[in-house]
């Protein structure tokens, strides 16, 4: 860890204590500690703790959406195939020890009294990236309302990652993977 950049090695300290403990628990002198870093190079690099957090919301996310892209590319170009990929990959992640559930979620909770917080405007842009990648897969499945079909399909993805961070079981991904087919096929043939 220690040979990465000092940039890097900030956000990725603070982008695992923000997600494992939340964003108010974790002060800045802990991540400069963990990090290895001087204070002011955490300062120089980010400015302060806000827009910290703010890249490392935009860090998580882009990961994030390029793991639930590769897991779909990675099934070829069967929207059917595809879209157990990305339902396979979500319970994959689910089932990692200690799911936090999502860093964005998590987020927009914990900031939800601070409209004006820099992290607002990445968690809009992740809830758009998200429902840009499953409007593609309801287009590629032949919905009529592609965008209609993203959202109820950004509904069932957003309740299965609460549910499996709540009741600690990825099992919710069944329930939801059901749910979600049947979007599909109504969105189809409707």
């Amino acid at each position: 860890m220690v040979s990465a950049r000092p940039r890097d090695r900030i956000l990725t300290t603070a982008t695992a204590l923000f997600q494992s403990e939340g964003i108010g628990a974790v002060g800045v002198n802990r991540i400069i500690g963990q990090a290895d870093v001087a204070p002011m190079t955490l300062y120089r690099q980010f400015g302060g703790k806000d827009a910290l957090v703010a890249a490392a919301l935009e860090q998580w996310s882009i990961q994030w959406l390029h793991r639930l892209a590769d897991a779909m590319d990675r099934r070829g170009d069967d929207p059917s195939d595809r879209f157990d990929g990305l339902w396979d990959e979500l319970e994959a992640w689910f089932a990692e020890g200690g799911f936090p559930g999502s860093f964005v979620a998590n987020a927009a909770t914990e900031l939800r009294s601070e409209p004006d917080h820099p992290a607002q405007a990445k968690i809009v842009q992740h809830r758009q990236a998200l429902r840009q990648l499953l409007e593609d897969l309801a287009k590629s499945s032949g919905a009529h309302d592609p965008a209609v079909l993203a959202a109820q399909l950004q509904v069932l993805v957003d309740g299965a990652i609460s549910a499996a961070a709540v009741d600690r079981t990825p099992a919710a991904t069944s329930g939801a993977r059901t749910l979600a087919k049947a979007a599909i096929t109504a969105a189809s043939t409707g």
